[in-house]
């Protein structure tokens, strides 16, 4: 597995429930303006040894008890899932981070559990730099989020609130698409100097009390509903 390009050894707060050991895929699909790793996004750091990642595991068997795969987007490489399945013949369960777009590849895998990062309204997606080669994304990001339903408690969806992105309206907008999934975490935007778009960098976020009124919006409808920690 040559796309490695991050490693967290041990992570406590990414895997629900499961001390977890953290691998950055480099690269995406998209190409979203807020995006805070754009070294990882644009391809401009080293690859790192799967087996020295594999070696570190093997040792820590009985603490590391599932791994994370994140990125980027890690479903756009064809080794995702023999990655997942050498994970798995190591004792561990698997965590995918993902945006969506490629359900196909997101499914085969069968993850033990599955982050879904809805960014906006479905219909405003192009804000976000789609390659044209996911001009169906409305119908790939529709077959993710029933990945995610069918899975119930171990899968959830996130949304980052970006102003200018996402706001009350498209909240709306999702109650619809998002009706039937088990769990949304609401996540602050947290301005960064490293940004795809450094105009980001000087974006006030909403207010914790405007993401409460999304929060309310969304147990309203009958899906549970939590506002992370800034």
């Amino acid at each position: 597995m040559d796309c490695i390009v991050g490693w967290q050894k041990t992570s406590l707060i990414d895997f629900p429930g499961t001390v977890s050991t953290v691998l950055f895929l480099f690269g995406c699909n998209l190409r979203c303006p807020y995006c805070h790793n754009p070294g990882i996004v644009l391809e401009q750091y080293e690859t790192l040894l799967y087996n020295d990642i594999r070696e570190h595991i093997i040792k820590r068997k009985g603490i590391v008890e599932g791994a994370v795969i994140s990125g980027g987007e890690p479903s756009i490489h064809s080794g995702l899932q023999s990655l997942c399945d050498d994970l798995r013949s190591l004792g561990l369960r698997v965590k995918i981070d993902t945006n969506g777009l490629e359900p196909e590849v997101i499914n085969s895998c069968a993850a033990d559990y599955l982050a879904l990062d809805i960014k906006t309204a479905i219909e405003k997606y192009p804000r976000l730099n789609v390659r044209q080669s996911y001009n169906d994304y409305r119908e790939r990001l529709g077959m993710s989020i029933d990945i995610v339903k069918r899975m119930g408690k171990n899968a959830e969806i996130r949304i980052t609130a970006v102003p200018g992105i996402i706001d009350e309206s498209d909240i709306d907008s999702l109650l619809i698409d998002l009706r039937g999934v088990g769990k949304i975490f609401i996540q602050p935007f947290n301005p960064s100097r490293q940004m795809i778009d450094p105009a980001y960098s000087s974006v006030k976020p909403y207010e914790q009390r405007e993401l409460e009124v999304w929060r309310r919006r969304f147990l309203d409808a009958g899906i549970d509903c939590e506002v992370r920690n800034p």
